[in-house]
């Protein structure tokens, strides 16, 4: 039984025009039943968690929920599988759909840390990017939060944006860091092929920041965070010592969670599924108590060893080579040496990890390591 539950809320007042996950216009119609849908899933898999350490709602955009929306899902998913006393609790958090009160009833419904999707904090960035709020909502939605009881608070930073430059991502950064959030990821923007965003490149409407601008604002990130007391442990996340998320390190740690909702994703005993990604579909399965599940796959062999190597590179730390086959004999291998002498990668003690030039690199070098097993 794993104890990592995610749950997906796919509603948006406007999707982002970089965004690719499953999201649908919010219809307040459309709630109820999809709630109702959310508990019956988690209810015909009362065997498959226990004792949760985390609890992670993402979306879409889950505050667009009422309190009580998000609390009555919160207490089903208590009866079935119980909470430990200290589990990590996130909610994803558009500024656009905050208020004070409603980030105190959160905080009373049980949530311990939010995630809040700031993006950037100057505003022409913010418009290329489509987001609803303004610079000014997401500086307040910090505030509000801590006010509202919040320890554990996260922020979400892109670079990489059209029209970006050093000077601006350097004020977000130090504008985000002013608000003393306990987390900070920084992302690359990566335009993928089915959203508005990609379409406007294309069409030379707007254009890309070039690659040696990107990594020099990924390096500045880094530095100035490391600056400020924020550890990076994984590629695109820096905490304060002690809030590196638990939820996503089981992620990366290749670790088994639960992913109920439309469009959701679970590992459970070696497999990977995949819930129906329509909300008609997803609810309709389960109005007649049938799985929603649409994708079921087992993970095997060379797939094995390149989600360790994919997933556990991710993090800083890097990954035992203890769990790769031939682990001490990767080492002495020709490509592995190369590696090593170009300073990408690195060995501390028993692990393998990226060095500060290859996490830059690090689809690259993912890409030699599963060449040298003939992956």
């Amino acid at each position: 039984m794993t104890r990592y539950l995610y749950i997906h809320i796919p509603f948006c007042l406007r999707k982002c025009l970089y965004c690719d996950f499953y999201s649908v216009p919010f219809q307040a119609g459309a709630v109820g039943e999809y709630i109702s849908s959310l508990h019956q899933e988690l209810r015909l898999n009362k065997e498959s968690a226990r004792d949760l350490r985390t609890l992670y709602m993402g979306g879409g955009t889950p505050t667009l929920l009422s309190v009580e929306e998000i609390a009555g899902v919160m207490d089903e998913a208590r009866k079935v599988f119980s909470l430990d006393h200290d589990a990590e609790i996130t909610i994803e958090a558009n500024p656009g759909t905050l208020t004070e009160a409603k980030l105190k009833g959160l905080r009373m419904a049980g949530i311990n840390r939010i995630s809040i999707g700031v993006q950037s904090l100057v505003d022409p960035e913010l418009a290329v990017l489509g987001r609803i709020h303004k610079a000014e909502h997401a500086s307040a939605a910090v505030g509000d939060a801590r006010r509202a009881g919040f320890g554990n608070i996260s922020v979400d930073l892109i670079y990489g944006v059209p029209g970006q430059t050093m000077k601006t991502w350097e004020y977000s950064l130090l504008k985000a860091i002013e608000g003393g959030p306990e987390h900070l990821s920084a992302y690359e923007l990566t335009p993928e092929r089915n959203t508005p965003l990609y379409g406007l490149l294309e069409r030379g409407d707007i254009a890309m920041p070039d690659e040696e601008l990107i990594t020099d604002m990924y390096y500045l990130a880094v530095d100035i965070l490391e600056e400020r007391g924020y550890e990076q442990y994984e590629i695109s996340n820096y905490a304060k010592p002690g809030f590196a998320c638990i939820h996503n390190l089981n992620y990366w740690n290749r670790g088994e969670y639960l992913g109920i909702g439309a469009g959701a994703h679970s590992f459970i005993r070696g497999r990977r599924m995949g819930n129906a990604g329509d909300i008609s579909r997803y609810c309709e399965a389960l109005g007649r108590n049938l799985s929603p599940v649409v994708e079921d796959v087992e993970i095997s062999g060379d797939a094995i060893l390149e989600e360790i190597i994919f997933l556990g590179l991710r993090k800083t730390g890097g990954v035992e080579i203890s769990r790769l086959p031939d682990g001490e004999r990767l080492m002495k291998n020709k490509a592995v040496e190369e590696l090593v002498s170009h300073g990408l990668v690195e060995t501390s003690g028993t692990f393998l990890r990226l060095t500060r030039k290859g996490l830059v690199l690090s689809n690259e070098i993912f890409l030699r390591l599963f060449q040298v097993y003939g992956c």
